[in-house]
C-alpha cells in the first residue's frame, strides 16, 4: 500500500513517514499541496494524509479536488486547528477519517490497517464483479451478436426496463445478468422470479412475502421476492406463463412501487429495475386472452431479441472450443481438442435446442470419450444421423438434376464429379489439401479439375 502524506510540517511528515515505513508501507511526502498533486499524477497512492491549513492551498478545497480527480484514493485530514464543523464538513465530502494535532501515532496504524482491509475487500469484490463479467460474456463474433452486445452496452447504465426475446436455451437469463452487471445496480442484488416453475397459487407469496399466521403453515413472516430485490434488478423469467390474475397485481405494484405481504396490511416500497425474459410471442398471448396488454407495455420499454444458434453459425466453433475447455476445467481433465471434421458437422447441425444444447452435448463428449481429440465418433447418434441425412439429400437431388437432363453416361458422370468436387472443397473451406485427401486424389490432380471445371468462380 503507497502513501502519501501533504504537510508543511516536515517533522510531522518525516514521523508518519517513519512509523508507516516500520510497518512495511511505503510512504513519501510533500511540503505543500502543488508538489502533493504533481506526486499524485505521476504515481498512484491507495492513502493521502491531507493538512487542513497549507501555505498554498486550502485543505477543505485540496479534498474536493484529490476527490474530483482521484476518487478511489482515500485521504484522511489532519490540523492542528481542528473543530467540529470542519470534521463534519471534511467527512461529508469524502475523507475517510479527521486527526487532531499532536497526532497518536498508534491512531495512525489503526486506521491504515482497516484502510488495508477495505482496499482488500474492495479488491477481492472488482477481482469478483470481473470474474462474473466473463462468465456472463456474450461469445461470438457474428453479426447479430455484434449488434446484441452493441445494444446491451447501450441499455445497461440506464434504469429503463427490458424484455428479452427468444426461443430456449438461448441464452435469455445469461443477457439478464449481463445487463445487470453492467448497470449502476451492479453492487446490489439480482433476484430472479421464474414464473413457470413456481405453481401459480404459491406465487403471490414467493413474490410479496407474508405474514405469520396468513395461511396454514405461514410459521414465521417471509419477506418476498420484490422486496429483497430492492435497489436491485428483478428478473421475471418467462412471464409469459405468469397466472392471469397474478398479472392485474404485478401490474399494479410496477404502476406504484407498493405492496403488501398476504395477511398483512403494512404497505411496502421497493424500488428496482424490471427486466424480463420469454419465449413466447405475447401479442398472440394477448390476443388469446392469456396476457394482459396493459402488462404488455409497462414491461417491453426495450426489447431485446436473442437469436437461435442457427442464425448466428459463424459462432459455432467460438463457442464449441469455448465450452470444450470449460468442461475439462469443470470435471478436472485435461484440455481435450475438436478436430475439423466434427467441427464441420456442427456447423451443419440445425441446433433446435440452441446454445444449451451445445453446451450440453460437448459437456458430454468431454467425459465420455477417453482420446485427447474429439472427432465424429465421439458425436451423439442423432447428429450423425442428421449429418448422414442431409449429404443423402443434398446427393439425391443433385442426382435428380442430372438424371431430368437427358444427359448420356460421360457427361452426367462429369456433372456428378464436378458437383461431387465442388461441394467438398466449399465443406473445407477451398482448402485443397484437406480436400484432395478427402476425394483420395492427388493435390496436381485437384487442381486441374478446379481449372477443368472453371470452380473458382464460385470460391467466396
Amino acid at each position: 500500500m503507497k502513501i502519501l502524506i501533504i504537510d508543511d510540517e516536515k517533522n510531522i511528515c518525516t514521523t508518519i513517514q517513519s512509523i508507516l515505513t516500520d510497518e512495511g508501507y511505503e510512504a513519501k511526502y510533500s511540503l505543500n499541496f502543488n508538489d502533493g498533486m504533481k506526486k499524485l499524477r505521476s504515481e498512484l497512492f491507495d492513502v493521502i494524509f491531507l493538512d487542513i491549513w497549507l501555505p498554498d492551498h486550502d485543505g477543505t478545497e485540496g479534498l474536493h479536488e484529490i476527490k474530483k480527480y482521484f476518487p478511489e484514493t482515500e485521504v484522511i485530514m489532519i490540523s492542528g486547528h481542528g473543530n467540529i464543523e470542519n470534521a463534519v464538513e471534511t467527512i461529508k465530502y469524502g475523507a475517510y477519517d479527521y486527526l487532531e494535532k499532536p497526532l497518536s501515532l498508534d491512531r495512525i496504524i489503526l486506521i491504515i490497517k482497516h484502510l488495508e482491509d477495505k482496499l482488500k475487500l474492495k479488491s477481492d469484490l472488482r477481482e469478483y464483479k470481473f470474474n462474473l463479467l466473463k462468465k456472463y460474456e456474450l461469445i461470438g463474433t457474428s453479426e447479430p451478436v455484434k449488434q446484441l452486445k452493441s445494444k446491451i452496452e447501450k441499455i445497461a447504465p440506464t434504469n429503463a426496463w427490458v424484455l428479452i426475446t427468444g426461443e430456449n436455451g438461448t441464452g435469455k437469463e445469461h443477457v439478464a445478468r449481463l445487463i445487470h452487471l453492467l448497470s449502476k445496480k451492479s453492487n446490489n442484488k439480482f433476484v430472479e422470479i421464474n414464473c413457470s416453475a413456481i405453481p401459480s397459487e404459491l406465487m403471490e407469496s414467493e413474490m410479496f412475502g407474508y405474514e405469520k399466521g396468513a395461511f396454514t403453515g405461514a410459521a414465521n413472516r417471509k419477506i418476498g421476492k420484490l422486496e429483497n430485490g430492492n435497489k436491485g434488478t428483478i428478473f421475471l423469467d418467462e412471464i409469459g406463463d405468469m397466472d392471469i390474475s397474478l398479472q392485474a397485481k404485478l401490474l399494479r405494484v410496477l404502476e406504484t412501487g407498493e405492496f403488501t405481504r398476504v395477511g398483512g396490511n403494512e404497505v411496502i416500497r421497493s424500488d428496482f429495475r424490471i427486466i424480463s425474459a420469454t419465449n413466447k410471442d405475447l401479442e398472440k398471448e394477448i390476443e388469446h386472452n392469456n396476457f394482459r396488454e396493459d402488462l404488455y407495455y409497462r414491461i417491453n420499454v426495450i426489447p431485446i431479441y436473442v437469436p437461435p444458434l442457427r442464425k448466428r453459425k459463424d459462432d459455432i466453433p467460438l463457442l464449441t472450443n469455448y465450452f470444450v475447455k470449460e468442461s475439462c476445467q469443470t470435471n478436472g481433465l485435461h484440455i481435450k481438442k475438436i478436430n475439423k471434421d466434427l467441427m464441420e458437422i456442427f456447423m451443419e447441425y440445425t441446433w433446435p435446442g440452441n446454445v444449451r444444447q451445445l453446451k450440453n452435448i460437448i459437456e458430454r463428449m468431454v467425459v465420455l470419450t477417453e482420446n485427447d481429440i474429439l472427432t465424429a465418433k465421439d458425436a451423439p447418434e442423432f447428429i450423425m444421423q442428421n449429418f448422414a441425412s442431409n449429404n443423402k439429400k443434398d446427393v439425391e437431388k443433385e442426382m435428380e438434376t442430372i438424371i431430368y437432363r437427358n444427359d448420356n453416361l460421360k457427361k452426367a458422370k462429369e456433372r456428378f464429379e464436378k458437383y461431387y468436387i465442388l461441394k467438398t472443397l466449399q465443406n473445407k473451406k477451398w482448402n485443397v489439401s484437406q480436400s484432395a485427401k478427402y476425394l483420395g486424389i492427388e493435390r496436381t490432380y485437384l487442381h486441374k479439375k478446379i481449372k477443368d471445371y472453371s470452380l473458382d468462380q464460385f470460391r467466396n
